[in-house]
C-alpha cells in the first residue's frame, strides 16, 4: 500500500463528489472540524474515522449512536480494502486510490483552511438563497435557526426577537430547535437571559468558548444552572436597529465556536435581518389583503342589487371583481391554480388544504358530487408536486368490468388468459414516479380492493398471470361521490383499504354552496368559447340572477353545458330566454319535491315499483336532454357511471335519446351502443 493519497468518493442523493487525502486518521462526521465533513442530522459530530494500518486501511468507530455500516452490519472496528463501500447516514461512501499516482489529484485537503473556506461558502450561499425566497415569517425563522446550527454545529439554537407576540412587547423566544431539529421545550428557561439582554442592548456579538472558566460569565447565575459550556449571541439588525439577538449553545463540549463560527453567524444575522423585514412586509399585505377580500363581499352584495344596470357596466364590475378576487388567491395560496376557478371562502378552504398537501406523498382522497372538478384537482397537485414531471395516469373505476380493471391496473404477461398475445404494464408501473388517478374508486370491486391495499401496503405489484413482484413508487390519489364510509359499514367497501385512502381527505363543495364562483366560472366557459362564437359573449343581468340562483344538480359540468347551449343559441347576449326551462323555473332546486316538480302524478293509483320505473324513465329522458344525448355527460347528471347508465337503458328498452323502442323491436340498443 503506497503512501500517497488515498481517495473517498461520497454518494448521496444521486450525486458523488471524491476527496483526496494524504492523512493517516481521516476523520468523519457532523462537525465541520472532521476532515470529511456530512452535513446530516443522523450523523454524530465524529462518527467515524479510517486509519492507515501495515498494508491497508481499518475503518473505526468514533461512538456514534449508529454506527457505520460495512456490508450491511454496524463496524466497531473492520478492516477496509480498495473498493469497499460503507455507510454513513444517508451516505455511501467507497474508498479508492487515484489510478494514476504521477497525476495530482485534488490538492485542497479536506480539513485544510482552503477546503473548509469553501463548504463554508458553499453552505452559506444556499442558506442565503432559502433565506431569500422564503416569505412566511414563522418557516423563515425556522429556517434562520436551523441554519445558524447547521453552520456552527451547535447543540442548540434559539432566535430571540423584541416585541414578542405573547410578551406585551418585551423579547421573547421565537424559536428554539435542537441539532436534530426537534423544538426546544421551555426555551426560556434553557438560555442565559443575561447574555441574550447584553447582546441586544450592546448590538456586539459576545463568544466564549467555555464559559465555566470565562470571567465574565462564570459568575453567571444561569451560566451555572444550565452548565453551558460554548456559547455564541450574535445580534440581529433589523431596519437598522437591533431586533434581536441569534443565540446557539453547546453544553457538554468547549472550543465548539471560534472566530470563525462567529463571523459566520454575524454574515448570516446580516442576511436574516432582511429576511425578516420582508416576510413582515409580506405578512402585513396578507393582513391588508383580508380587508380587501371584505370589500369584495360588500362588492358582491352591491352586484346584486345592480339588476337594472347597463349590461356594460356590469360586466365591467364583474371584470374588476374577478381579477382582484385572482389577486387575493394568488396571495393567499402557496400555489397557482389557476385551471380551478374559485375565490369564495368554500375554494379558499380547498385551496388551502391542497397547499399542505402537495408537498407530502401520502394518498389523497377526493369526495364531492359528480361535476365538482374532482380529477381537477388531482392533476394540479401532480403538476406542483415533485413528481411533476413524471407521469399521470388516469383511470374511471366504474367504466370498466372487473376482470378488465384489474388487467389494466396490474398489467399482464403473454399467456395469462386468452388474447394476452404479449406481455403488457399496468397503469400502476406506467405511473412509477408520478401520480395514479383513480376516479369512482367507490365502485370498485371488493377482491379488487383487496389487492389494491396490498399494492398500498408492500409497494410491488405482480402482474396477471406473472410470479414475479415489480417495484413502484406511485402516489394514489382517488375520488368518489359515494359515501364510503357508509358504505364501510354496508360491507360494500374494505375498512383497511379506506383508512388507507383516506390518509389526507378533501371534499370539493357542490356549486351550490358556493354560488359567488358561478360568474367567474361562467366568465371561463365563454372564454373558452369565443374562438367558437366568433366573437364575445356577455349574459344579461336577469340571465346571471337566473344561472346564480339554479341549485346545478349536475355542478360545474351541467353549468358548463349550459353555457355552451345558450352561447350557440344567442346572438351576443344570453338572455334569460335562451336558458333551459328548468333553469328558468329553478324547478329541482333545494326543497322542491317530486310532486311539486310534477315528476310524479300523485293522483295515480299505480304500484310503487311502476313509480319507479316511470320516475327513473323520466329523468334519464331528462339527462339525455340536456346532455344532447351523450350517454356519458347524461351519466354524470344523473349520478351514475355510463355502463350503470347502460344497464337502465338497456332495462327499460330505450333508445339512444332515451326515448322508449317501437313495440316489437326486440333487439334494443346494443351493449356497446355509443353516443359520444
Amino acid at each position: 500500500m503506497s503512501d500517497g493519497p488515498f481517495l473517498l468518493v461520497v454518494s448521496h442523493d444521486d450525486k458523488s463528489e471524491t476527496h483526496a487525502f494524504y492523512k493517516d486518521v481521516v476523520t468523519i462526521g457532523r462537525s465541520r472540524d472532521c476532515d470529511l465533513f456530512l452535513p446530516d442530522r443522523l450523523i454524530s459530530r465524529i462518527h467515524c474515522r479510517i486509519e492507515r494500518q501495515d498494508g491497508g486501511f481499518a475503518l473505526v468507530d468514533a461512538g456514534a449512536q449508529n454506527p457505520a455500516k460495512l456490508r450491511g452490519r454496524p463496524v466497531m472496528r473492520a478492516t477496509l480494502n480498495v473498493g469497499d463501500r460503507f455507510e454513513v447516514g444517508g451516505y455511501e461512501i467507497t474508498l479508492s486510490e487515484p489510478q494514476d499516482q504521477s497525476v495530482s489529484v485534488d490538492e485542497t485537503r479536506p480539513g485544510g483552511d482552503q477546503a473548509r473556506g469553501a463548504q463554508d461558502l458553499v453552505a452559506f450561499l444556499q442558506i442565503a438563497r432559502a433565506l431569500n425566497e422564503e416569505r412566511d415569517l414563522a418557516r423563515l425563522l425556522t429556517q434562520i435557526v436551523d441554519a445558524a446550527i447547521q453552520l456552527c454545529g451547535a447543540e442548540r439554537g434559539f432566535l430571540i426577537l423584541k416585541g414578542g407576540r405573547d410578551d406585551g412587547g418585551e423579547p421573547s423566544v421565537e424559536v428554539a430547535r435542537n441539532f436534530a431539529q426537534e423544538e426546544v421545550l421551555s426555551p426560556e428557561f434553557k438560555i442565559s437571559r443575561t447574555i441574550a439582554n447584553r447582546v441586544m442592548a450592546t448590538g456586539v456579538a459576545e463568544l466564549t468558548t467555555n464559559a465555566q472558566e470565562d470571567d465574565r460569565f462564570r459568575d453567571l447565575q444561569s451560566v451555572a444552572d444550565l452548565r453551558l459550556r460554548s456559547v455564541l449571541c450574535i445580534p440581529i439588525r433589523v431596519q437598522t436597529e437591533v431586533g434581536g439577538v441569534l443565540y446557539v449553545d453547546n453544553r457538554l463540549q468547549q472550543q465548539v465556536f471560534q472566530e470563525r463560527e462567529k463571523t459566520l453567524l454575524m454574515s448570516l444575522s446580516d442576511h436574516a435581518g432582511t429576511a425578516i423585514v420582508n416576510a413582515r412586509a409580506m405578512e402585513e399585505l396578507r393582513r391588508k389583503q383580508v380587508e380587501l377580500q371584505a370589500a369584495l363581499d360588500r362588492v358582491d352584495q352591491l352586484n346584486g342589487a345592480l339588476k337594472g344596470q347597463l349590461q356594460e357596466t356590469t360586466s365591467e364590475l364583474s371584470q374588476i371583481k374577478e381579477e382582484l378576487s385572482a389577486q387575493s388567491l394568488g396571495l393567499r395560496s402557496k400555489y397557482d391554480y389557476k385551471q380551478i376557478v374559485g375565490s369564495g371562502s368554500a375554494m379558499r378552504a380547498v385551496f388551502s388544504l391542497l397547499d399542505k398537501y402537495i408537498d407530502a406523498d401520502d394518498p389523497v382522497l377526493i369526495t364531492g358530487d359528480s361535476g365538482t372538478g374532482k380529477e381537477l384537482v388531482a392533476r394540479a397537485i401532480h403538476a406542483h408536486s415533485d413528481r411533476r414531471d413524471m407521469a399521470f395516469v388516469s383511470e374511471n373505476c366504474a367504466a370498466l368490468p372487473e376482470a378488465l380493471l384489474e388487467s389494466e391496473l396490474f398489467g399482464y404477461v403473454r399467456g395469462a388468459f386468452t388474447g394476452a398475445n404479449a406481455n403488457k404494464k399496468g397503469l400502476l408501473e406506467s405511473a412509477d414516479g408520478g401520480v395514479l388517478f383513480l376516479d369512482e374508486v367507490g365502485d370498485m370491486a371488493l377482491d379488487l380492493q383487496k389487492k389494491l391495499l396490498r399494492v398500498l401496503q408492500e409497494g410491488e405489484v405482480r402482474p396477471l398471470g406473472s410470479q414475479q413482484t415489480v417495484k413502484v413508487d406511485v402516489r394514489l390519489i382517488c375520488a368518489t361521490n359515494r359515501n364510503l364510509e357508509q358504505m364501510v359499514q354496508d360491507g360494500e367497501f374494505r375498512e383497511d383499504l379506506y383508512y388507507r385512502l383516506a390518509v389526507l381527505p378533501v371534499h370539493l363543495p357542490p356549486l351550490r354552496d358556493r354560488k359567488e364562483d358561478i360568474p367567474q366560472l361562467i366568465k371561463r366557459f365563454l372564454g373558452d368559447l369565443q374562438r367558437e362564437t366568433r366573437g364575445r359573449v356577455r349574459v344579461s343581468p336577469d340571465a346571471m340572477e337566473k344561472l346564480v340562483a339554479y341549485s346545478w344538480p349536475g355542478n360545474v359540468r351541467e353549468l358548463q353545458n349550459e353555457i355552451r347551449r345558450a352561447a350557440i343559441l344567442c346572438d351576443g347576449i344570453i338572455l334569460e330566454g335562451h336558458l333551459s326551462q328548468h333553469v328558468r323555473e329553478g324547478r329541482r332546486g333545494p326543497g322542491s319535491t317530486l310532486v311539486d316538480d310534477g315528476l310524479v302524478p300523485s293522483e295515480r293509483g299505480t304500484t310503487l315499483p311502476d313509480m319507479v320505473r316511470e320516475l327513473e324513465i323520466r329523468e334519464i329522458q331528462k339527462a339525455f336532454d340536456r346532455a344532447q344525448s351523450n350517454k356519458s355527460r347524461a351519466a354524470d347528471l344523473l349520478g351514475l357511471s355510463r355502463f350503470a347508465l347502460q344497464r337502465k337503458v338497456e332495462k327499460y328498452e330505450l333508445d339512444a335519446q332515451g326515448r322508449p323502442l317501437p313495440k316489437g323491436d326486440a333487439d334494443g340498443p346494443t351493449p356497446d351502443a355509443r353516443s359520444e
